[in-house]
């Protein structure tokens, strides 16, 4: 019910062969040897899949937009995520998040401007991405060609896409911006799109018989038991909505979040904490373990999922750990203040998203 079989189904092809000639009267020959029928041919061996994806600017965010191009839209002195959070979080290291972008072979990458820099009113930041044009639903594609504002808790983002050949690139702007500032969307994604012209083109990683389909939220608590787990539950954002992004990596086949929270009218909290869960469902995202592994270092904490060919936690030190888990070819993760719960959801999710 919640697995997809990706396998191809080999054609074969069948020739008849007829012959319709008049008899004709020649001198007896010694037969020749027979030789193997062509229709006896050994069977085309099955491509190898490439588990590994192709990524847009070879994954390297200073392609896509070079620094010149990057303070020519937010502003001298623009500087990059993980430039950012040193200057929040100094004694901190920097974390590698999950990137199902790249399972489709695309990329995303956001600055930030400069402290009192503002490029248009209420922006202080920009995200760039890329993805194959076939990843991207007629829908979405539809709705972002023209630039536009939507909420986010109590911030507001504004974003715009355009199809590029086989490609589209958007480009998003936040943080308290209400009014989209069209001409710096628009110059963001013709710079994207100018250097594209010459980079690596995505190619999506290949779905294989093991990669998971995106899963419905509802089913798949109800196929973990969820409830049994962390009590009585409501599917849904305890706070804020579901964004943009989470609907196009979920149509596109390579995310999805399935956020919950304990539903407090029926919660018991003399056996139950009041909970809100996030689990991440990335199917085919286990080209990126070595990355999170390598990454995830300084922070990392043993937490052993049963059933997954391998798992840990990172504890960045604010009273939660997050949890990964993966088959091999997937990987699901989820935030959680006891890393014993996280690791039995992850556990039943793993199962659940194999049958």
């Amino acid at each position: 019910m919640l697995r997809r079989s990706a396998a191809l189904l080999p054609l074969a092809l069948a020739a008849v062969l007829a012959a319709g000639c008049a008899p004709v009267e020649r001198a007896a020959e010694t037969p020749s040897p027979a030789s193997p029928s062509s229709d006896a041919s050994s069977p085309t061996p099955t491509p190898t899949p490439n588990l590994e994806p192709v990524r847009a600017f070879d994954g390297d965010c200073d392609q896509m937009l070079t620094i010149e191009q990057r303070d020519e839209l937010l502003g001298a002195g623009s500087i990059t995520v993980a430039e950012q959070m040193a200057l929040w979080e100094p004694e901190r290291p920097v974390p590698v998040g999950a990137d199902p972008v790249g399972t489709a072979g695309g990329l995303a990458c956001t600055w930030y401007a400069a402290e009192g820099s503002e490029p248009a009113a209420g922006v202080r930041n920009l995200t760039t991405m890329v993805l194959p044009a076939a990843a991207v639903t007629n829908e979405i594609a539809a709705a972002y060609s023209v630039a536009f504002c939507e909420p986010n808790y109590d911030a507001s983002a504004c974003r715009l896409g355009v199809r590029v050949g086989d490609d589209w690139v958007s480009a998003t702007v936040g943080s308290e911006v209400y009014e989209a500032p069209e001409e710096l969307l628009s110059a963001a994604v013709e710079a994207v799109s100018r250097n594209l012209a010459s980079a690596t083109k995505p190619r999506p990683a290949d779905r294989t018989d093991q990669t998971w389909s995106i899963p419905d939220c509802v089913e798949l608590g109800e196929a973990i038991g969820l409830e049994d787990i962390v009590g009585p539950y409501r599917h849904g954002y305890w706070e804020g909505s579901e964004q943009p992004e989470d609907v196009l990596f979920a149509s596109a086949g390579i995310a999805r979040t399935c956020p919950m929270f304990s539903d407090s009218e029926r919660l018991d909290y003399n056996t139950h904490d009041f909970r809100i869960l996030s689990p991440l469902v990335a199917p085919g995202l286990g080209w990126q373990w070595n990355q999170l592994r390598t990454g995830a270092a300084e922070t990392a904490v043993a937490v052993e999922v049963a059933g997954a060919a391998d798992s840990f936690g990172v504890d960045p030190g604010y009273g939660s750990v997050r949890v990964f888990a993966t088959d091999g070819t997937n990987i699901a993760s989820m935030w959680s203040q006891d890393a014993e719960v996280a690791a039995e959801v992850l556990s039943r999710m793993l199962t659940a998203l194999s049958r």
